[in-house]
């Protein structure tokens, strides 16, 4: 196991996966040991009205979201980072007709910037407080896990840089993001989250969480 990475889970009314990072290091969240059935106890809410689950997906073990009631929210994992962060997780949705499911992740709180995948206009997504940013065009495959990677650093005039990338798995990682954004407020403070709006009436599942501090 690499020295900068640990792997723990906690037990709250049921196990609960729960990344540890070490020296500032990553924080890993696959939720293999969390025990099938209600939301784990150390994973928050952003929407009293949604409903999240860990749920089989043949042998392995996933965040989901269900369809109903159908509301746009999401969950906050880990702890609280104050600065420059980053967060990637795999994520799987369906579209169904012309209906379209809205999936993504965010750092610094419900309060802080979203990178979301948005099938219905074939667009990638930089979001806060439910305004859109920056946008570029963005083709999804429905059905498939996609990879959408998150990052708010620092920049030298003291403000923020924000970089998203999104890509199917087991595609290449793109070497240039797709989406890059500047802010004249420093990165925040809060928790990373996922996000989801299952529009499709579609279950949508989250996995392999990794939340890393960036200098």
């Amino acid at each position: 196991m690499n020295n900068t990475l640990l792997f723990s889970m906690l037990l709250l009314g049921g196990l609960a996966a729960r990344g540890l990072a070490q020296d500032g290091g990553p924080s890993t969240f696959d939720f293999e040991a969390a025990a099938l059935g209600p939301l784990p106890e150390s994973l928050v809410l952003t929407d009293a009205e949604s409903k999240f689950a860990i749920a089989a997906d043949g042998d392995n073990h996933v965040l989901e979201m269900s369809p109903a009631p159908l509301v746009d929210g999401g969950v906050l994992v880990g702890v609280s980072l104050k600065g420059g962060a980053e967060v990637r997780a795999r994520i799987r949705a369906t579209g169904k007709r012309r209906s379209f499911p809205r999936f993504g992740v965010g750092l610094h709180g419900v309060g802080g910037f979203r990178c979301l995948v948005v099938p219905s206009r074939k667009e990638l997504h930089l979001v806060r407080n439910e305004e859109v940013v920056a946008q570029v065009p963005y083709l999804w495959k429905s059905g498939s896990w996609t990879v959408v990677e998150f990052k708010v650093v620092a920049s030298a005039s003291g403000g923020s840089v924000l970089e998203a990338r999104a890509w199917e798995e087991g595609q290449p990682r793109p070497e240039v993001a797709q989406l890059k954004h500047e802010e004249a407020a420093p990165p925040g403070t809060g928790k990373a989250s996922l996000w989801a709006a299952p529009y499709a009436e579609l279950p949508i599942a989250f996995d392999d969480v990794v939340v890393t501090p960036r200098p």
